[in-house]
């Protein structure tokens, strides 16, 4: 917190020093601003004051934007370079070989003599061809020039070597995987050296025995020839690995002695990989005190949703994480390019609950074939205010593809009011509340007649949730949940076997909030992508009681505090927390016992 506030301290002025700067300004006065803004935010602005300073024969220039100062100063400011101002001398010295122009080292390390590393590959330039650029004008450069000023940087690099030149060159493409020869730049280096050409097979495996560290493994084979502690670890582990079980017992025990951190991680590593079931598992046989605080996440201790009630089928593990834990995905800022899944299913949701309320207002519901023209006109008005307002906050870096992401959400809202028309007439379910939420925080799309707490169904379970769309017929019931990926090739039935609770969840807090009998649930796939297509899920005869013992077995491994990492076949590749688990847990469930695993195996099947 107090790291918090210092930087807050700092941050801060700067932020109001940046909101303040004008859009339009004299060279003079941009100058003036930004010297204030290095010399405040900068621990050694020397260097940017000076390369500011170069730039004042230029302050009587008027009308100046920011876009304009930022393509000045950008490449000037990204390529400065700031020389330390302690002594050289002793010390390594990294740079390009423009910069040791002139300069002269004991010892001169040149990497990267590989294949179209360096020297890089000629180009024509396609525009002006060198055929062309001769007749132009001698000075222009082409191929030979080219080549010539790659030859010259190696030349000066040579030259710099006092004593010793050390070459090397990669022999992995790491991002095509594939082996890596050396330029001819290294060839002949090898040529000056010995008189001869040498042959590249010969080259590349004397390179290997040198080298003898690989990508996965990067260390020598001998450990004396380690240069710092991990190189020695990893080359004695190497060894001990391609050694006899008799020789290599105990010799790295000095690892986990060394580091208790280490120690522990290894331990709970190899539990993770033997039969029983150990507390690298996720939460297996906790203390009593742990039995304590979970007794506070029970189903009728607290409120869930049918998000992450549905986890626990999956996978007991993620349940824990995503429901108790409550972890979640790091936010990953990046430019938004392509619209993803998320903000594509937001924006749909907050658009079919916008058009669906304007419907209700203007008294056009139920749809009917007659009124679907003026439906339509109703809901592309609407679309291009929510998408508008979504482009404000997102702030796309192409705008032609969020326009195009944005046309092909109308298209399918088209789609789903058009599928919407034919169940026009006297007899028809009319759509009454929209995103009827309970249990959920005020302040967001929800019905007017949305209740702040959460439901309490029969069996006990506390729920928080918003239901799509509620629809009546003579004091009747019908629940819709809206989807916009792709429709499953199999009907979930009654519970997708655990993961798709909302239907029938939904159909029980309707009835416990409007008090009304539910006749029906549906999942409603409302895109091109889902064909449009409508899942009925059956919420009467054995409904009830296989939900209530999907949330009987949840509440059991509650109680017990057993929630392992016991993935279903496939849960593992779409996973939010993988990178908590890693690639093999579905591997090492399989090694488990699945005596203590009955009841979630029973919610499996179905």
């Amino acid at each position: 917190r107090a790291r918090l506030r210092d930087l807050t301290r700092f941050v801060v002025p700067l932020i109001e020093r940046l909101d303040a700067l004008p859009s339009i300004a004299s060279w003079g006065e941009w100058l003036t601003l930004l010297e204030q803004l290095a010399s405040r935010s900068l621990k050694q602005p020397e260097g940017v004051l000076t390369a500011l300073a170069e730039l004042r024969p230029m302050s009587g220039i008027e009308s100046v934007t920011l876009d304009e100062v930022r393509e000045v100063l950008t490449n000037r400011l990204t390529f400065l370079r700031i020389e330390p101002a302690e002594r050289r001398y002793g010390k390594v010295f990294v740079a390009t070989i423009p910069e040791s122009a002139g300069m002269s080292f004991a010892n001169v390390y040149l990497p990267g003599l590989g294949e179209d590393i360096f020297p890089k590959r000629a180009f024509e330039d396609p525009l002006l061809l060198d055929e062309h650029r001769q007749r132009v004008s001698p000075d222009l450069a082409t191929q030979d020039t080219r080549i010539a000023d790659e030859r010259l940087l190696f030349h000066l690099a040579a030259a710099s070597a006092e004593r010793t030149l050390f070459v090397s060159f990669p022999r992995m493409n790491l991002a095509q995987a594939r082996a890596r020869g050396p330029s001819f730049y290294a060839l002949e280096v090898i040529r000056a050296i010995t008189g001869r050409v040498p042959d590249l097979q010969e080259l590349q495996r004397t390179a290997a025995e040198s080298s003898q560290g690989v990508a996965a493994w990067p260390s020598p084979r001998n450990p004396a020839d380690a240069i710092d502690d991990a190189e020695y670890d990893l080359a004695l582990v190497g060894q001990l690995l391609r050694a006899p079980v008799e020789h290599a017992r105990g010799r790295g025990r000095y690892l986990i002695t060394a580091n208790a951190n280490l120690a522990r991680s290894l331990r709970t590593r190899a539990g993770r990989w033997r039969r029983p079931w150990a507390e690298g598992d996720g939460l297996v046989d906790p203390s009593a005190e742990t039995l304590a605080v979970l007794s506070n996440h029970r189903p009728a201790a607290r409120p869930f949703s049918a998000t992450a009630l549905q986890q626990f089928a999956a996978c007991p593990y993620r349940f824990l994480l995503h429901a108790v834990h409550r972890l979640q995905p790091r936010d990953e800022i990046v430019a938004l390019e392509r619209m993803d899944a998320l903000t594509r299913g937001s924006l749909f949701h907050s658009i079919q609950f916008r058009i669906l309320s304007e419907l209700r207002d203007r008294d056009l519901l139920p749809v009917s074939p007659d009124s679907v023209s003026h439906v339509l006109t109703v809901a592309d008005a609407v679309i291009d205010d929510v998408a508008g307002r979504y482009r404000e906050e997102l702030a796309p870096a192409i705008p032609r593809i969020w326009e195009s992401e944005v046309e092909d959400i109308r298209w399918d809202i088209r789609g789903w009011l058009r599928g919407m028309a034919p169940a026009g007439g006297p007899t028809a379910w009319t759509p009454r509340w929209f995103e009827l939420s309970f249990g959920l925080p005020s302040g967001r799309d929800s019905d007017p007649a949305s209740d702040g707490n959460p439901v309490e169904l029969p069996d006990g379970l506390k729920l928080r949730g918003s239901i799509d769309m509620i629809e009546e017929r003579d004091g009747h019931l019908r629940v819709t949940d809206h989807k916009t990926g792709k429709a499953p090739a199999i009907p979930p039935g009654l519970t997708g076997r655990g993961e798709v609770l909302q239907p029938v969840l939904y159909a029980l807090a309707a009835q416990a909030l409007l008090g009304m009998p539910v006749d029906a649930a549906r999942l409603s796939y409302c895109t091109e992508r889902g064909g449009y297509r409508i899942v009925d899920v059956p919420i009467t005869g054995d409904a009830p009681a296989a939900l209530s013992k999907i949330i009987s077995t949840i509440d059991e491994s509650l109680r017990l505090g057993f929630l392992p990492a016991a993935p279903r076949e496939g849960a593992c590749n779409w996973c939010d927390y993988r990178v908590v688990c890693g690639p093999y847990e579905e591997t090492r469930f399989q090694r488990k016992p699945k005596d203590r695993l009955a009841a979630l195996e029973q919610v499996r099947k179905g």
